[in-house]
């Protein structure tokens, strides 16, 4: 052995005596507290061992405050005694070592918190810029504490690779549900990456964006749900419990521009003590694709099943559909492109019957007044063999008018770019809340509570952004993904049929949206609004009809007024009831009657 090197961090200790301290320990961690938590007052003395106190951890520390006495050598070449004040608090999660001298001077302040700042988009792009956040955020109203450790863990994190007790969040372009590989390290905790908006997502800096923009809004909405009551005892998304009750061994594996698919999102939610994956996908620019009609360009969307459409497209005579819906098998298309409203059956169907009918391709038109946006067609059918594209209403409108005349249906070239899911809070908060509700209901699958599933998770979005529209960034549309604003939304209970979980979850949002309005004008606030829905699910049975929700909250707040007026207002009143047949279709008798001694 061979000595290498020598740290030397050493003084001469004088001769005589050491001044002694004219304060104590609860004066000394008074003088640390007032320097870094004025906020917070010293507790009381626990224990005294040695050369330390220990103070009670209470309500706001997250563990006990010590007091070690302490030789403190000074500027003048002195010695006196002082304190090292240890001060851990709860909410913060700030970690102070304070010097104080034996007269009461703070002498020196050492800060053990890494602070983690994100570079994120609090809502979306398009609603305003990159703005540099902490984590974590503070939570409203105060007295719980969702994260306890912070939300980052104590491990190498990287760019595209980052890991905390609530969410692990990566970038899984190569779609096999693992990181990636690649990404720059990151110390400090701060993920400061800049968006840029010319530039493809898949560019470095913006694969890292979508990384940290997705860790934060991830926990955001934990901490928010927390706070509302998804807690540890109620199965939420953690590695680490802190011994609060629940299965551990479950934080969210977020999948940032996942490559295994496009114009979508999803969450799988097993049972408690498993991690659930958030799939994240980048969204095809708007408009992806166009239908031409002599020198009139419009705007379209494809669909997700059939042939895709090249920059040359399809060519054909436009043809109505009869029925208008197509919905039912179709009278004579031979060689036309098909015009085809949306609505009362999915689209798979309407082309399956166009096409049965002869028809070379599909254009479905939005039939709602107002619905001008275009959205891509879901659905999969591997028999269809024509391609099909969907149009505003409008545009619809318009194309319908030229029936007869020759038309082009074809994609956009070139491609408009991509739009990042990942930096949409309306698409992160909606997957979020399937977690949410599969955990705290359960059996949120089948033609009604599958609806609900999808209502309750856009109510997430539009509670917390204050905005009665989904999604448009995403899908490049000021209208959103949705068929209409929830903001009076036109259809009711009785519209529900078990078509699509999706439209028919639509009525379940605008519930959640009407709720939100009522709150707001009642002198309530939306936290506690997300309380009381999130305080229903304990009292809702799984695989919930709208009833049992609308029973389940009434059960968990005194607000019986408003929460009978919403759902009232969308036929979801006094005796409403919904069945079910073997084969998926659901019939519901509707009731916009409110109990008569509920509101004044």
């Amino acid at each position: 052995m061979r000595l290498l090197h020598v740290l030397e961090n050493v003084v001469d200790v004088p001769r005589g005596k050491v001044a002694a301290a004219s304060i104590d320990e609860r004066q000394a961690l008074r003088a640390a507290l007032a320097e870094v938590a004025p906020a917070l007052q010293p507790t009381e003395l626990v224990t005294r061992a040695g050369h330390r106190a220990s103070f009670a951890r209470g309500n706001d520390f997250h563990a006990e405050p010590t007091v070690d006495s302490v030789v403190v050598p000074m500027e003048d070449g002195s010695f006196r005694n002082g304190f090292v004040v240890t001060t851990w608090t709860d909410r913060k999660n700030l970690l102070f070592e304070t010097l104080v001298s034996g007269s009461g001077e703070v002498l020196n302040v050492e800060k053990r918190t890494n602070n983690d700042s994100y570079f994120i988009f609090p809502i979306d792009p398009a609603k305003g810029p990159q703005t540099l956040m902490s984590g974590p955020a503070a939570v409203s109203p105060a007295g719980t504490n969702p994260s306890p450790s912070g939300w980052l863990s104590n491990v190498t994190q990287t760019t595209i690779n980052i890991t905390g007790n609530n969410v692990h969040s990566y970038l899984d372009a190569v779609a096999n549900g693992a990181p990636d590989t690649g990404g720059s390290a990151v110390s400090g905790g701060a993920f400061t990456s800049v968006f840029s908006a010319t530039t493809a997502p898949g560019t470095v800096t913006n694969r890292a964006v979508a990384v940290q923009n997705l860790f934060y809004l991830n926990n955001r909405i934990h901490d928010i749900l927390y706070v509302a009551g998804f807690n540890e005892a109620e199965g939420n998304f953690q590695e680490n419990n802190f011994s609060r009750g629940g299965r551990a061994s479950d934080s969210v594996n977020a999948e940032a521009q996942d490559g295994g698919g496009t114009d979508n999102a999803n969450f799988a939610t097993p049972r408690d003590g498993q991690n659930p994956r958030m799939q994240m996908y980048l969204w095809t620019g708007k408009p992806s694709h166009q239908v031409v009609v002599g020198s009139a360009i419009y705007s379209a969307a494809s669909a997700e099943f059939g042939p895709q459409l090249n920059g040359t497209g399809l060519t054909g005579v436009l043809a109505l559909g009869s029925p208008a819906d197509g919905c039912t098998a179709m009278a004579s298309l031979t060689g036309k492109v098909a015009i085809i409203d949306r609505g009362t059956c999915d689209f798979v169907l309407k082309v399956k019957n166009a096409q049965n009918a002869g028809a070379t391709g599909v254009i479905v038109a939005n039939h709602v007044t107002g619905g001008d946006g275009v959205m891509t067609m879901g659905g999969a059918d591997t028999t269809i063999t024509i391609p099909s594209v969907f149009v505003g209403f409008t545009d619809g409108t318009t194309v319908k008018a030229s029936a007869g005349a020759s038309a082009t249906i074809r994609a956009t070239n070139p491609a408009p770019l991509s739009r990042d899911g990942d930096l949409d809070s309306d698409i992160v908060y909606h997957e979020y809340g399937h977690g949410l509700t599969w955990r705290m209901i359960g059996s949120m699958d089948g033609p009604v509570a599958g609806a609900i599933g999808e209502g309750m998770a856009d109510v997430l979005a539009i509670v917390l952004n204050g905005d009665d529209r989904v999604g448009e960034y995403s899908a490049s549309d000021p209208l959103g993904i949705r068929s209409a604003p929830y903001a009076n939304f036109p259809r009711t209970y009785g519209s529900v049929t078990g078509t699509g979980v999706h439209y028919d979850g639509e009525i379940y949002g605008a519930i959640g949206w009407k709720l939100r309005e009522l709150y707001l004008a009642n002198g309530f606030t939306t936290d506690q609004l997300l309380r009381d829905l999130v305080q229903g699910m304990n009292f809702t049975p799984s695989r919930p009809y709208y009833e049992h929700m609308r029973d389940g909250i009434l059960a968990a707040t005194t607000r019986d007024c408003l929460v009978w007026t919403a759902f009232a207002q969308y036929g979801v009143g006094v005796g409403a009831k919904a069945t079910v047949s073997g084969t998926g279709a659901v019939t519901v008798t509707e009731s916009f009657t409110i109990p008569s001694t509920v509101c004044p």
